[in-house]
């Protein structure tokens, strides 16, 4: 009987956490994206990622500076 007890507190506590909502972390991903792709407009983490990713996507055009890219102050 015991493990029939278990089953059922854990479908209770699984049911609550559910009905709890999830949370979101959509501003923390956000913030972490600080580099935009100006061809395809990909959000990238860093300079190094832009670098490796316009390398890839984009060889013919000249590759941007990170000074360039920095958001408007």
């Amino acid at each position: 009987m015991a493990r029939g007890l278990q089953k059922i507190e854990a479908q209770q506590k699984a049911q609550a956490k559910k009905n709890a909502g999830g949370k979101s972390n959509l501003k923390a991903r956000a913030a972490a994206f600080k580099i935009v792709c100006p061809s395809c407009k990909l959000p990238l983490s860093d300079y190094k990622n832009f670098k490796e990713h316009f390398e890839s996507k984009h060889p013919k055009l000249p590759l941007p500076t990170e000074e360039s890219l920095a958001p408007p102050a």
